[in-house]
């Protein structure tokens, strides 16, 4: 839903008052986050199912055939996919911080 609400409303233009590749770095790090997510979403869901367990979907019920050994390479990837989420997290975090302080610049009243 986020995804669809970014390309029907695109965000405002950013300042360039930063350096050459703050645009890039800012875009970057937004599609990495959506990646991530997207991952994390897909990784749990393929573990659950090839646990063994079933997966009820808008009212639709999904099974597959028992694999331990995928489901714990989705569970690695699940994992691990969280753990980049969270440093993509603190790297937005941290750059609103960077842009308040050194370059009084407000960035967050581009998100209302």
């Amino acid at each position: 839903m986020r995804l669809l609400n970014n390309i029907l409303n695109p965000t405002p233009k950013l300042n360039t008052n930063s350096f050459t590749g703050q645009k890039f770095i800012a875009r970057l790090n937004h599609i990495l986050l959506y990646i991530s997510i997207l991952t994390i979403t897909v990784s749990g869901i393929l573990k659950k199912l090839f646990n063994g367990e079933k997966l009820n979907l808008f009212f639709k019920e999904i099974t597959l055939k028992d694999n331990f050994d995928l489901s714990e390479q989705f569970y690695d990837i699940h994992v691990l996919a969280n753990y980049v989420l969270i440093g993509l997290i603190a790297l937005h975090i941290s750059a609103v911080i960077i842009h308040k302080i050194f370059f009084r610049e407000n960035i967050l009243k581009r998100i209302l």
